[in-house]
């Protein structure tokens, strides 16, 4: 459904388009912005719409044939000066170089600010007017100069004579046409006439102004009026008829013309919708048509008068018509907008726009006055809601606290609102777009400046921004406009709105940060679960293997020593074999127990030096050493951040594992060094910029074949035989574990025969 703005212009452009008289619009620079078919056709041209100025006339000339300029026009003159131009006929040429004779009469257009808009201008063609003019005042010089065509004949129809003005109107010379019969000139369907004219002569009648039509010698077709006397002589005989012959074609196509005018005038004015009325103001003779009564609610066949209409005006608005009616007697235009009251109907109040024009006499007194009536109700009450569609809109961006905005890209003077004063933070009269750039924060304004050129091209203005205001606040604001185009799609205007987005740019920012660190709390404790699921996992092979295996033993043997009571001997040795399996299960127990401790362990991170941790572990293995005939070896270690008890744990571990897979005469050496930041680089889990120190623990144990350096630190997998080498299989996972505790790394290297070398990486301060 089209809004009433855009249906009001259609329907304008179509009241214009019906109109038989030429009609066209120039904007307030004087552009044509409009023009019907009837202004083509007089100008004999199309000129193209925002292109041209002041008329689509090819050339113009005064009445005496002076050239006339375009900007000395009536249009022109109208429009520069805000007045109505009437009765300054021109001459218009046409491209072909055929001249009309052109009565204009343009009417400037005033918005609320009494500042010129536009104007309209109806042209009417008068040359056919001025043409007949020309020839009834000329008419008794052409009589006494015989400039109309006079012809005598016989009473058979041969001519005897034949003037200039008849070579001239029917192209025969006299030696053509005299001793010829004037048929030569009648057409076909007319050649019954002449009986009839002869008859008529014979009994002595004169014929005056007998229209009929009549041959050119080129086959025109043209409308004569006749006047025809019976020729006597001298004894008083009728012998022939004299004939003055005028022609009257274009009189008779000027007539048709005004026909067609008015035809096409009384269908516009009934395809528009309008009611009409005459008013013969001295006799007081008020005509009207069918839609003017129904327009004021009365049946077509009451009759009405001026005074009727002036009734039918609501009593709040009787005083505008009024005022409207006594300048008319002045101007001799009346027009008003008011409200009537329709009898006996459920919708009473109606709109109505009156136009009408007042004609005086020679005295000025008012003779007549014709008009036209338009029921605007449907147009009053759409202006009505889109005002109250604005004060909605307006309410509601003032209770979103959105600012407004509108920047004149001529002058670059922006008009805004005081929500947007209070959002820039500015006290300034006058606002413009240099003056919010200087508001732009510096690392913006180029990208800002980009989006404003780019809103040039698209017609579409988004992006946000900080600003800093007065009080040197920093904000973020949200700015979306609109481009506005000429004509000629020239950016002329923008429009839009700003939003203060601070609070929500920081709550976005909180909660940005607040779902990183849930991010990273969820991954974290991801990770522990991953863990926690390993452990259950090895805490389920523990249960469901190692566990089972002293437990089945100890059924075994029990059972056996229950057969064999009587048996001292037996039962003694199976006792022994319970005996170690239940001390087996034991040091599995307390392993595990171990094992699982340093999740849940509370101890905190402090200073540890690591030759105290060392020479602690030494003490603890100082029989074992001795017997195995060991030598331990070690650097300098440095002090660094840790838990105590389990780096204790750690070596002793390393190096009872040392111990117990060497065969012979154990070799222990331990190195501390610090590690460069390029070679922290080389491990990606370690953090950049932080110290780390790497501990190497060499033995020239049995060793291990490389492929399986990751599962020696999976909790009870064991490489060796169960029989030759004692454990559980859980010492290098504590390892793995308290290293893992640490935000470390460990790693094996080892080969057959060839001794194992264990690398510890810590960090030297724990955060």
């Amino acid at each position: 459904m089209k809004n009433p703005v855009e249906a009001a212009t259609i329907f304008t452009q179509q009241v214009i388009q019906a109109l038989p008289a030429a009609v066209y619009t120039c904007d307030a620079d004087g552009y044509i912005l409009s023009y019907n078919e009837a202004a083509a056709s007089l100008w004999g041209r199309k000129p193209e719409p925002g292109k041209e100025l002041w008329s689509g006339a090819a050339k113009m000339y005064t009445m005496d044939g002076k050239a006339l300029p375009l900007d000395q026009s009536s249009m022109a003159i109208a429009i520069q000066e805000g007045r109505e131009i009437q009765d300054a006929a021109f001459i218009i040429e046409r491209p072909d170089g055929t001249r009309r004779f052109v009565l204009p009469h343009p009417k400037p257009f005033f918005n609320a600010a009494g500042k010129v808009t536009g104007a309209v201008n109806i042209l009417a063609d008068i040359t056919d007017q001025k043409n007949i003019e020309g020839s009834n005042g000329h008419f008794a010089a052409i009589v006494e100069s015989s400039d109309d065509a006079i012809i005598s004949k016989t009473l058979e129809s041969i001519v005897t004579s034949w003037n200039k003005s008849a070579e001239r109107i029917f192209g025969y010379t006299a030696q053509e046409m005299i001793g010829v019969s004037i048929t030569k000139i009648v057409p076909p369907d007319r050649l019954d006439e002449e009986p009839e004219i002869l008859e008529r002569l014979k009994r002595g009648e004169r014929i005056d102004h007998f229209e009929t039509k009549r041959l050119t010698k080129d086959g025109r077709l043209l409308d004569i009026s006749l006047s025809i006397s019976p020729v006597k002589n001298s004894k008083g005989v009728i012998i022939g008829a004299s004939k003055i012959a005028r022609d009257i074609t274009a009189h008779k196509k000027a007539e048709q013309q005004i026909r067609e005018s008015e035809e096409r005038l009384r269908l516009a004015i009934e395809s528009a919708d309008l009611g009409s009325f005459t008013w013969n103001m001295q006799d007081n003779e008020f005509n009207f048509s069918e839609r003017l009564a129904d327009i004021y609610g009365y049946p077509s066949t009451n009759k009405l008068s001026y005074n009727d209409l002036l009734e039918a005006i609501d009593d709040d608005d009787r005083h505008i018509a009024d005022r409207s009616f006594e300048k008319a007697l002045q101007t001799s235009v009346l027009k008003y907008e008011v409200r009537i009251i329709l009898p006996d109907t459920y919708h009473p109040v109606h709109w109505i726009r009156l136009n009408a024009k007042i004609l005086f006499d020679d005295k000025q007194a008012p003779l007549k006055m014709q008009g036209i009536v338009l029921d605007i109700t449907e147009q009053k009450e759409a202006e009505q809601r889109i005002k109250d569609s604005e004060e909605r809109l307006r309410l509601a961006v003032e209770a979103a606290e959105i600012g407004l905005w509108d920047l004149d890209l001529i002058t670059g003077l922006t008009i805004t609102s005081p929500e947007h004063k209070k959002i820039m933070g500015h006290s300034k009269e006058q606002w413009s777009r240099l003056l919010f750039m200087q508001y732009v924060h510096p690392l913006d304004r180029s990208w800002v400046e980009h989006a404003f050129q780019t809103g040039l091209i698209t017609g579409s203005l988004a992006y946000e921004t900080r600003i800093i205001r007065e009080d040197q606040s920093e904000r973020w604001i949200r700015v979306n406009g609109t481009t506005v185009y000429d004509k000629k799609q020239n950016p002329v205007r923008m429009i839009g709105t700003v939003l203060d987005i601070t609070d929500q740019k920081k709550a976005n920012d909180e909660l940005e940060k607040m779902v990183l660190a849930r991010t990273s709390e969820l991954l974290t404790s991801n990770s522990a679960l991953e863990k926690s699921n390993h452990e259950l996992e090895q805490y389920a092979y523990i249960a469901s293997h190692d566990l089972q295996e002293p437990l089945r033993k100890i059924q075994t043997f029990a059972n056996m020593v229950k057969e064999h009571l009587n048996d001292s001997q037996f039962t003694e040795k199976y006792f022994n074999k319970i005996y170690l399996s239940a001390k087996r299960m034991s040091t599995l127990i307390n392993e595990v127990l171990n094992y699982s401790r340093l999740t849940k362990t509370g101890e905190q991170f402090q200073k540890t030096d690591l030759n105290k941790v060392l020479k602690d572990v030494l003490s603890d293995y100082e029989l074992l050493i001795e017997q195995k005939q060991a030598t331990v070896t070690y650097t300098n270690l440095p002090v660094i951040k840790g838990i105590p008890l389990q780096l204790h744990q750690l070596f002793a571990n390393l190096i009872s594992n040392a111990l117990k897979f060497s065969e012979t005469n154990p070799a222990i050496n331990i190195t501390a060094t610090m590690l460069l930041p390029t070679e922290v680089a080389q491990y990606p889990k370690l953090l950049e910029d932080y110290e780390y120190v790497k501990l190497v623990f060499t033995d020239n144990g049995i060793g291990f074949e490389q492929q399986y350096a990751e599962q020696i630190f999976i909790i009870f997998q064991r490489l060796n035989n169960i029989r030759a080498y004692s454990g559980t299989g859980i010492g290098l996972a504590l390892c793995k574990k308290i290293v893992d505790h640490h935000d470390g790394i460990i790693t094996a290297k080892s080969a057959p025969g060839m001794g194992a070398t264990f690398t510890i990486i810590l960090p030297v301060n724990h955060w």
